[in-house]
């Protein structure tokens, strides 16, 4: 395809994308796209401060782990299954400095996951030294502990706010709803917050509907689309003999949604209101920050959601002060909480959609569909091993470059 026609997003896979849609697409949300997640990436874990002292358990894409902090201070992560008989080594102690020990028989691993001593065995046991627990790399940045969760060896990449939670709900799911366009339905209600949105004046008439939802732009791991011809105050459905909404009497004010407060931190990001990355990350433009989700899968039915705030700098500290307070004051109530964990989760959480039954995406599903069909069999689980564990399909697998060998 042809880089020039692909960054304006008016490339070959865009178009047929939108072509789909319209032909109400039926790409299944695990046709490509394993239920536990793709696992050739780092997940953002835990917060570095929470390790610290006892051992700490986590369950990522349904692997159970122990956390602890090795000799040098470093967070080490490890199987949480004792290789001896099982047990749970984040039951146990880190009686000794970078250590946890078993809770069972008193085996004792350090941060490579090998074993150093067995605690009611002999000192020159030769059994201790054919013990050994898998290990999982690990990396801190910004005060958070991501964990490499492949086989091949990892690779490096580089908050103001954040928020984590988990959601009963297939990390698919809540992925989905950020590349999609239901806003202007689902959150289209009446609520305390959207009385101060200044970006959306209640009063102001609001988008019936819209003209279709368009790919602005696509690379190798990401692709990023909005709406197009917003269509505001009411729409005539034949179907229904009947306009909707049915009234709008009082929505005396002229104009729109407005997405004032200046350009996003990212330029890249900038006129962009829905993007999708690989392998969980969804990003909506609000204003001058970022609304960036990443979706960590806890097992098939929960996700723990990563809810990141992104700022510009602050100029001074009471610039920051300022942000603090809008932050904690407003944007989590507003948008974290009351939209998205109060709105959005309680439409799909678990047992509320059936993600199992065929679907038939269509318009609105522009992105969704651009990211089942083509993002996820870019996926590096099949660029480096040919398939991803649990997706119902693989696709032809393409020659991996050196460059992308290397990460």
């Amino acid at each position: 395809m042809d880089t020039q026609s692909r960054g304006n997003g008016s490339g070959r896979l865009a178009e047929s994308t939108v072509q789909e849609a319209y032909g109400a697409s039926q790409i299944g949300p695990f046709d490509y796209c394993p239920k536990l997640g793709f696992r050739e990436y780092w997940y953002p874990a835990v917060e570095a401060r929470q390790v610290h002292g006892k051992p700490v358990h986590l369950t990522m894409l349904g692997d159970e782990l122990v956390l602890f902090r090795d000799k040098v201070g470093a967070v080490a992560a490890l199987s949480d299954w004792c290789p001896h008989r099982g047990a749970r080594l984040s039951l146990g102690l880190c009686e000794f400095e970078g250590t946890v020990t078993c809770p069972y028989h008193g085996y004792v691993f350090d941060g490579t996951g090998r074993c150093v001593a067995g605690l009611i065995e002999r000192p020159d046991s030769p059994f201790i030294g054919k013990l050994r627990a898998r290990t999982y790399p690990t990396a801190e940045r910004m005060g958070i502990v991501f964990v490499w969760m492949g086989e091949t060896e990892p690779e490096l990449t580089g908050r103001r706010f954040l928020r984590v939670k988990v959601w009963e709900a297939n990390w698919t799911e809540p992925m989905a709803q950020g590349i999609d366009f239901h806003e202007f339905y689902l959150h289209r209600g009446l609520n305390v917050w959207r009385l101060f949105n200044y970006r959306l004046p209640f009063f102001r008439p609001k988008v019936a509907y819209t003209g279709g939802v368009k790919i602005t732009s696509e690379d190798e791991t990401s692709v990023n689309a909005a709406w197009a011809a917003p269509h505001f105050g009411q729409g005539y459905h034949p179907g229904l003999g009947v306009s909707w909404p049915r009234r709008v009497w009082w929505r005396k004010l002229p104009g729109g949604p407005q997405y004032r407060g200046g350009d996003p931190p990212l330029a890249r990001y900038r006129g962009v209101q829905h993007n999708v990355e690989l392998p969980s990350k969804i990003r909506v433009m609000i204003g001058a920050s970022i609304h960036l989700r990443w979706m960590v899968p806890v097992n098939e039915h929960d996700t723990r959601v990563w809810t990141f705030t992104l700022v510009k700098r602050p100029r001074h500290l009471l610039h920051a002060a300022w942000q603090t307070l809008w932050y904690h004051a407003y944007r989590k109530p507003s948008i974290i909480i009351a939209t998205n964990e109060q709105e959005d989760l309680v439409v799909f959480k678990r047992e509320r959609l059936n993600l199992e039954r065929p679907q038939k995406l269509g318009p609105l599903d522009v992105g969704l569909i651009y990211f089942r069909r083509h993002l996820a069999q870019r996926a590096r689980d099949y660029a480096r091993l040919g398939a991803a564990v649990g997706a119902l399909k693989s696709p032809p697998r393409r020659p991996v470059a050196a460059a992308e060998r290397r990460g």
